[in-house]
């Protein structure tokens, strides 16, 4: 069984189309977990009625295939909305699902594939998580970019010093495993996590392994109320865009990021057991209460470096 968590607010433009594509899938033994923010809008309805037209008429009992969850009280984010979620899921694999993309009919397939296959070599009591690429489209569905990855000039093998300060895991593509469910459910002061995709990331890169399928699973869609959003990250507007957001806030990024590292070192320091990993995790956590000279230091010897040229160079200049 796979649970597919999808975190809504305000997304009624796109969340029909969203919910056929899962409804769609090639794999059909999964169940989908709405959860909603408290939306302003007609989210909700719209989830309700899209459930209701897509149980009519069939034999099987499906009631239980979809759970639609509405917050008593906001979370206000992304992150803290998905972690939410995880007490709410008891499948082998969980897939984390945004309310305005589209997906490809073999993306769970494709990924669960992946995983077991990571399973039948590391075991599953081994953390483990799976993203893949995605196709980047406008609000329209047309193609903007073929690879999100290669559009945002991302590095293509993570190591867990550049993850420290740069996630390359895209939530919305990501399955992960009960094993990392576990942990990651200990994660619960969402104010510390700069995002769970990254926070589960990080637990796979440290404690088990992270796979990668260079396929697009899904229509990344961008539009005027993206969380996230993307760009061409090697275009001169996407450069000049973050010089224009200045040293402050690039630094408060970076913070933001030690911070969640301070997080994760203070949930599972006791189940790590590399020291370097152990040593070089609370140095990074721990790293804005050193000079200039020292951080600078620290960044290279540690390889804990952004990956692309003029990164790397603002991220020596400003950080």
């Amino acid at each position: 069984m796979v649970d597919i968590l999808l975190a809504s607010y305000n997304g009624e433009k796109y969340i029909e189309e969203q919910l056929a594509s899962i409804a769609g899938q090639t794999y059909s033994h999964w169940r989908l977990i709405v959860c909603d923010d408290k939306s302003q809008d007609d989210t909700v309805s719209k989830v309700k009625g899209f459930v209701s037209n897509y149980i009519s008429g069939r034999e099987a009992d499906l009631h239980e295939k979809f759970i639609v969850h509405v917050n008593d009280k906001a979370c206000g984010g992304a992150a803290a909305n998905f972690l939410n979620m995880l007490p709410l899921t008891s499948a082998e694999y969980i897939m984390f699902c945004d309310q305005d993309d589209v997906w490809k009919k073999d993306k769970v397939e494709k990924t669960l594939k992946m995983m077991k296959r990571m399973e039948r070599k590391y075991g599953a009591h081994v953390p483990l998580l799976v993203y893949t690429d995605l196709s980047v489209v406008d609000e329209n569905l047309k193609l903007i970019a073929p690879s999100f990855i290669k559009y945002m000039n991302l590095p293509p093998k993570i190591s867990l010093p550049r993850l420290l300060l740069q996630n390359s895991v895209t939530g919305c593509t990501v399955m992960i495993n009960r094993a990392l469910c576990q942990l990651l459910s200990q994660a619960n002061d969402f104010q510390r996590i700069a995002m769970h995709d990254h926070f589960a990331a990080l637990i796979a890169q440290v404690f088990g392994h992270i796979g990668f399928i260079k396929d697009a699973t899904l229509n990344y869609r961008q539009h005027g109320s993206n969380a996230v959003g993307a760009s061409d990250a090697r275009s001169l507007g996407y450069l000049y865009k973050r010089y224009r957001r200045g040293k402050k806030q690039f630094r408060r990024d970076m913070y933001a990021y030690m911070v969640q590292a301070q997080y994760f070192y203070e949930l599972y320091h006791d189940l790590i057991g590399d020291p370097q990993i152990r040593s070089l995790i609370y140095g990074w956590a721990h790293l804005f209460e050193k000079n200039k000279i020292y951080r600078t230091n620290f960044y290279v010897k540690n390889h804990v470096i952004k990956y692309g040229w003029v990164r790397a160079a603002v991220q020596m200049v400003w950080g």
